[in-house]
């Protein structure tokens, strides 16, 4: 009989057991751990390729620990990082996309499946170049097989305002949280939002691509003649534009605001009360218009009676032709009464009075202090509607458009209009501002309204002429061993040369006619490159026109603009750019005066003069410089009436905190 098998045997056959079952359970999991990590590379490998990234694809993903691990970080933008940087809005562009595989020469441009890249295109910001003007922070989890871009709410809705983007709601609110999903959309694209088990999401998704409006000969022109160089303030200009306010010099701002809802202290104060004889007197003793004899004898128009009004302006000489139109008899007294009184209440006047501590009580504040911008340096003013009647002309004695005001933001003004330029994007302001610039440029609004061209095209046509036979020239010149090679355009501004300036303003009269043809007779679809376009020639017209004075008097007077299209029409043009404008004390000259600024017995030469144009600096100055402005100003008209107005400023405290853009 066979030994019994001892304890020894038991417990050895036990541990055989036991160790082959752990080794099976270790399989297993060694098993599952892999497919889960070839699962998630498999995820990993598609959100990580070249065609989901494009050139951020180094940068997002990095091999550590000799390659077994992965970190993965992706760019975070801040806008009081690219304000400190001085980021220039002048290299926002159109996302083209990139090279469908890493052979750019035979692959066609597509769109990355990350959106954010995309989106960071348009910024004009890489991952090779500058890169202190954004942060990089570890990436969160994949998003829809994505590696998403984190965003700080307020920061995200800061660079979409200056990207002119608008929101689909018709007013949003600054106070009821964000409503998911939403959309809002701009000359770049959409951007939408929705609500995920990550959070809020966003995507971005561009438009088709827009070919150039402006001709290609205008932009044979300008495109090598210049290399654009933005201003530092550029940035802050349009942060400051899509709250609707003014980015000043000297790092100080204007802020034009909105009408107060209650009446402030100081307009219960009115003219101090006069007896009849004393009031007589002051009558008779003054020439004064009619508007001021009706204030002092029945008060100010809104104190006023409705049926007062009525009766006053009824007697009025500007009411006869009224009371003609209503000889019908079609429309009863009574509705005739409330038409009038809603034609009154329309037809009012805007007086821009100083309110320190405005940003304090109001939205824009809060939303300038989430920009990074400061407000210690602003200058601040509310508005009150009036009649013209009303408006105190001792303390409000000057306008742009209806916009009244005295003489120190009158000062403002010049300083703000002068530094509003075309800057390469689409112009996107708030409301306000926007609508403040359309009283500052209506009287050129009129002027092209009422023309189907700007500038004489006889004069353009024959510079075309004259620059082809130049070009000719060189080139039969440049055959000869003698020839010497001309400069490049790049090598200065613009020619100060006769031939030089003149060259430029042909072109730039060519480009308004363009602008001119476009709003007249087709829809404006301007591309990017047009935007830069137009700041290119801006600023070639400022280095003819010198000092901006003449940029000034040109938006202030509003008689300068009409008389200088309509002499280029008369007269040869070349001759007219020869003239001579002096100014003396706030009076403009044009043409030959005396000494004693009486026009010359020269009748063949054109004589104007324009007194009263405030802050305008004493100096003699060129016809080719008067021009010069005229052109400047008429074609940042173009550039702001193809704005974009932008709304999605009132989300800063309303959407989520953290976005996630895939």
């Amino acid at each position: 009989m066979a030994d019994e098998p001892n304890s020894t045997d038991w417990i050895s056959a036990s541990a055989s057991l036991a160790a082959t079952i752990i080794g099976v359970m270790t399989l297993l999991t060694v098993y599952v751990g892999a497919m889960q990590i070839l699962s998630e590379n498999r995820m990993y490998r598609h959100g990580l390729s070249w065609r989901s990234l494009g050139p951020w694809q180094a940068m997002v993903a990095k091999r550590t620990l000799f390659g077994l691990q992965r970190h993965i970080s992706t760019p975070r933008v801040n806008i009081k990082l690219l304000i400190q940087k001085e980021w220039d809005p002048l290299r926002l562009t159109f996302p083209l996309g990139f090279p469908r595989s890493k052979d750019v020469e035979k692959a066609d441009n597509v769109q990355a499946k990350a959106s954010w890249v995309n989106f960071m295109q348009a910024l004009n910001l890489s991952p090779t170049e500058r890169r202190d003007e954004y942060e990089i922070q570890d990436a969160s989890e994949l998003v829809n097989g994505i590696v998403p871009m984190h965003w700080t709410g307020k920061d995200l809705v800061g660079i979409c305002s200056i990207l002119g983007f608008q929101s689909h709601e018709d007013k949003p609110s600054f106070v009821s949280p964000m409503s998911l999903p939403m959309q809002w959309s701009g000359p770049l694209g959409w951007l939408q939002f929705r609500a995920s088990a990550n959070g809020c999401v966003a995507e971005f998704r561009r438009r088709m691509e827009l070919h150039n409006q402006i001709s290609a000969g205008v932009h044979s022109y300008y495109k090598p003649q210049l290399s654009l160089s933005g201003s530092p303030d550029a940035l802050r200009s349009r942060l400051w534009n899509s709250i609707s306010g003014f980015a000043l010099d000297k790092n100080e701002t204007l802020f034009l605001g909105g009408a107060a809802r209650k009446r402030r202290p100081q307009e219960d104060e009115d003219e101090e009360e006069a007896t009849d004889d004393q009031m007589f007197r002051e009558l008779m003793s003054k020439d004064m218009p009619q508007e001021d004899i009706m204030r002092k004898l029945f008060g100010k128009s809104e104190s006023r009676p409705k049926a007062l009004r009525r009766e006053v302006e009824r007697n009025a000489s500007g009411m006869s032709r009224r009371t003609a139109h209503r000889l019908d008899n079609d429309i009863p007294d009574f509705l005739d009464a409330v038409m009038h009184d809603e034609m009154d209440s329309s037809d009012r006047k805007q007086v821009l009075r100083t309110c320190d501590g405005l940003l304090s009580v109001t939205v824009q504040g809060e939303l300038a202090y989430s920009r990074g911008l400061s407000v210690k340096d602003c200058y601040e003013y509310d508005r009150k509607y009036t009649v013209a009647e009303d408006i105190d002309k001792n303390i409000y004695p000057y306008n742009l458009g209806d916009l009244y005001m005295d003489e120190e933001l009158l000062g403002l003004m010049k300083r703000a209009l002068l530094l509003l330029l075309p800057d390469g994007f689409y112009f996107s302001p708030g409301q306000y501002l926007y609508c403040d610039l359309c009283e500052v440029y209506q009287h050129i609004e009129d002027l092209s309204n009422a023309r189907k061209k700007i500038f004489p095209e006889s004069f353009i046509e024959e510079r075309a002429e004259k620059e082809i036979s130049l070009k000719q020239a060189a080139t039969t010149s440049s055959s000869t061993p003698s020839s010497t090679a001309s400069p490049s355009p790049n090598d200065k501004l613009v020619d100060k040369g006769v031939d030089g300036v003149i060259k430029c303003i042909a072109n730039s009269m060519k480009l308004c006619n363009e602008l001119q043809e476009t709003r007249k007779k087709k829809r404006a679809c301007f591309s990017v490159d047009d935007m830069q376009l137009m700041a290119k020639a801006a600023a070639l017209l400022l280095s003819v026109a010198g000092e901006q004075d003449l940029v000034w008097a040109v938006l202030y007077c509003p008689t300068i603009s009409s008389d200088v299209l309509k002499q280029l029409e008369m007269e040869d043009v070349e001759t007219f750019l020869d003239i001579i404008v002096t100014v003396r004390d706030c009076v403009i000259y044009c043409g030959p005066w005396t000494a004693d600024g009486e026009p010359t017995t020269d009748e063949n030469t054109w004589h104007r003069r324009y007194d009263n144009v405030p802050f305008v600096a004493d100096g003699s100055f060129t016809g080719k410089q008067l021009v010069a402005a005229v052109t400047i100003v008429f074609i940042t008209y173009y550039w702001i009436e193809k704005r974009w107005n932008t709304d999605v400023a009132a989300y800063d405290m309303t959407m989520p905190q953290s976005v996630l853009m895939c």
